[in-house]
């Protein structure tokens, strides 16, 4: 078997530089190819537990609503449904189709078995995320679920659930955080 030092170097450095290993197993791409959500709202969560602001929030299932004024302890939780919807896994590299324009960047499923259906990012002129915008959604025969997420950086996030399970019946969820 021959030795090529010269091919060996370049095509390590090559490899390690495109993709990199798991705590998993699983191959992961060091640049992800759709907007990174998970990055996104890791970073908010550090900056707002920084910030530690008051936020009026409103709690409600069906017509019952519950408001308070808080501070939260863990914005990385809060914003955990946001981050689950994440779409940069490497099953779904070409799933999803990219529109954009006048500061709008948009992410489509193609396949309708996608929990994520679609996000949304808004953009100022300056490049700086002003909200972005989740629907998710979940059906099968006993239960469907629809979800829309949104999110203005430093003003509110709100998250908006309907679910029906065929023996209990239909449920609406909403939670509103505004930022004072």
């Amino acid at each position: 078997m021959k030795y090529f030092p010269s091919l060996t170097l370049p095509m390590l450095a090559l490899f390690m530089g495109i993709s990199c290993s798991s705590d998993n197993g699983e191959m992961k791409v060091t640049h992800p190819p759709y907007f990174d959500l998970i990055s996104y709202f890791k970073q908010e969560a550090q900056f707002l537990q920084k910030k530690n602001p008051l936020i009026l929030k409103t709690v409600g299932k069906n017509e019952q609503r519950e408001q308070m004024k808080l501070r939260l302890g863990d914005w990385q939780r809060e914003f955990e449904l946001f981050s689950s919807s994440d779409i940069n896994k490497p099953d779904w590299l070409q799933s999803y189709r990219i529109d954009s324009a006048d500061g709008k960047l948009s992410y489509r499923a193609k396949a309708p078995r996608l929990r994520t259906k679609q996000i949304t990012i808004y953009k100022d002129p300056k490049g700086t995320v002003r909200h972005i915008q989740i629907l998710n959604g979940e059906k099968n025969w006993l239960y469907e679920s629809s979800e829309r997420l949104d999110y203005f950086p430093d003003s509110l996030y709100e998250i908006e659930k309907e679910q029906s399970i065929r023996i209990i019946g239909r449920n609406n969820y909403i939670i509103t955080g505004r930022i004072l």
